[in-house]
């Protein structure tokens, strides 16, 4: 073969190398572009899972929404209870506690027959000074005023008496009351609890002597002219006892509190007869 032949041989077969690296080289970025595409494509479908979390966000909006709105309509319950359930025809009876909220409750137009000291036993036998009415005893007050709703809290002075007298005496009122105001609703006032500390040094004053009275004058009530409140469930301790910082002498309220038991005995007015 001639010199010049084999060199155009040579040189063909350089080209048509050439040209098969060429394009070789040139898929390869194409293939490594499918590639990136084929990647970006997966993360725009995870993108698109997504609104799964934004779903979650929306209905936990949605049960914040509904908790806000229940909240507000519990409110507005609330709000109307009180200011619909009229206590001018109200009329409570008790001892040092009871004048604790004619003090310091501010529940408006009703009438307070309360002294310090006052008990079933002596309940008939002197005259109170009741505001706006004048100094009189219960027969003249029961006699002169008709009243929708009558609230008893008696018993802190009679713990040291036997229970079956005190309730029999405390029975005898309610019949008393009734006799005399017979469209009344009665409610029997649970005695509040004294102070873990003075339970625990007194003998006579104490909240295992408390609630064993107020459990035998629950059983008065009959629910249906006669309700039994108890109270204790907004001051009490985790012990039972009057929570330490409501009270400064282990056996009172401090006076600010009065007006949240007021508030109180007004609502569960409401929800047992049907008031507001």
């Amino acid at each position: 073969m001639k010199k010049s032949n084999l060199v155009t041989l040579l040189s063909l077969c350089f080209i048509i190398v050439a040209v098969i690296l060429f394009m070789f080289l040139w898929k390869t970025p194409s293939a490594s572009s499918g590639t990136e595409t084929e990647s970006n494509s997966t993360t725009q479908s995870n993108i698109i899972t997504t609104p799964k979390d934004t779903s979650e966000d929306i209905s936990s909006t949605k049960t914040e929404d509904s908790s806000e709105a229940s909240t507000s309509i519990t409110d507005n319950i609330t709000s109307k209870t009180n200011n619909n359930t009229s206590m001018g025809d109200a009329l409570f009876i008790g001892d040092s506690r009871t004048v604790g909220l004619m003090e310091y409750a501010d529940i408006d137009g009703a009438d307070y027959f309360c002294t310090v000291g006052m008990s079933v036993y002596n309940i008939h036998k002197n005259s109170v000074s009741v505001p706006n009415v004048g100094k009189v005893t219960l027969t003249e007050l029961l006699n002169g005023k008709k009243y929708g709703k009558i609230y008893i809290m008696l018993g802190i002075n009679e713990v040291g008496y036997k229970f079956s007298s005190t309730v029999e005496k405390y029975s005898e009122l309610i019949e008393f009351i009734k006799d005399k105001q017979p469209d009344a609703v009665i409610f029997i006032q649970a005695n509040l609890h004294v102070s873990k500390s003075r339970s625990d040094s007194d003998k006579v004053v104490n909240n295992t002597a408390i609630n064993g009275l107020n459990a035998e004058l629950a059983k008065l009530a009959d629910g249906k002219s006669i309700f039994y409140l108890d109270a204790n469930i907004l001051f009490d301790d985790e012990a039972g006892g009057l929570s330490a910082d409501k009270s400064g002498d282990s056996t009172h309220l401090y006076a600010k509190y009065y007006r949240e038991w007021g508030e109180w005995i007004i609502r569960q007015t409401a929800l047992l007869i049907g008031e507001g």
